[in-house]
């Protein structure tokens, strides 16, 4: 039997020291391939500098445009002092047409010269909350990835995940968003992506979690897909709490996954005999 190749990618990293931690916990635990960074974040520089001692971690960019202030000001991206607009505003903005395409183009230019001049070259570009998947933003990103030649996430949940939303009717009709949004962006991007993603996310459970529970997320896809999991492990540590201080009650269910997620991945692999790559693997 053919062994399965896995992109295994952790969100966030750069968030805060505490989330670093994590994320390079489940690294050394053998489960992780692949991260993204943010690099407008208090967790940045903390970031960067341990990836050095983590070779073999491929590096990509979390495309900010929800949290934290902006690499290129203010604009129709954000408030009035340059913070990113929340996501719900973005989106919005974005589909009535009041978001420009070239301020976006800028702040993600702006991102990845960050990335370089880091000393980091991206293995590929995602984005926090997966705004990037709104068709509107993903046009105004297009020319930048197109000459960068850089992979980009899809989010593209498989049809077992959309089958186990069915009881959460939100839910649904988020899995339901997220596949004809990534149906309209494939159509524009010829670059190479995943085929589906997987996550912990998708499911009813808030942990704890297990071998078992990953082997059931990719049990709903095919051996011969490019499947990404992607995986949020944090370590709820006083900076964490501290970003978060406004918004704790709304943000828990997330965070209390996230932990429950970096305490089954950074124990011991848990995927068996995959082969774990990031997404300049052919």
């Amino acid at each position: 039997m053919q062994r399965r190749t896995l992109t295994v990618n952790a969100d966030d990293l750069g968030l805060s020291p505490s989330v670093n931690t994590a994320i390079f916990d489940v690294f050394r635990a053998g489960n992780l391939s692949s991260a993204t960074l943010m690099v407008n974040m208090p967790g940045t520089a903390d970031a960067v500098l341990r990836a050095k001692d983590h070779p073999g971690l491929g590096i990509g960019l979390h495309f900010c445009l929800t949290e934290g202030r902006a690499l290129t000001g203010p604009s129709a991206l954000t408030g009035p002092d340059g913070t990113f607009l929340d996501r719900p505003t973005l989106v919005k903005r974005a589909f009535q047409g009041r978001v420009s395409a070239a301020a976006v183009r800028r702040e993600l230019e702006a991102q990845l010269d960050r990335m370089a001049g880091l000393g980091l070259r991206p293995t590929h570009v995602d984005s926090h909350q997966h705004v990037h998947m709104v068709p509107r933003l993903f046009q105004a990103m297009l020319p930048v990835l197109r000459e960068a030649g850089l992979p980009v996430r899809m989010v593209d949940p498989p049809g077992s995940a959309v089958r186990l939303a069915l009881g959460r009717p939100r839910k649904a009709l988020k899995q339901w968003v997220n596949q004809r949004f990534a149906a309209i962006d494939r159509a524009r991007f010829s670059g190479r992506t995943n085929d589906v993603l997987v996550s912990i996310h998708d499911l009813d459970e808030a942990g704890p979690y297990d071998a078992a529970t990953y082997a059931g997320l990719l049990a709903g896809t095919r051996a011969d897909q490019r499947v990404e999991v992607m995986v949020h492990p944090y370590i709820l540590g006083d900076d964490v709490l501290a970003l978060y201080a406004d918004q704790l009650d709304r943000k828990r269910p997330f965070l209390q996954r996230c932990q429950a997620e970096h305490a089954a991945l950074s124990q011991g692999p848990v995927f068996g005999e995959a082969r774990l790559v990031d997404f300049t693997a052919p």
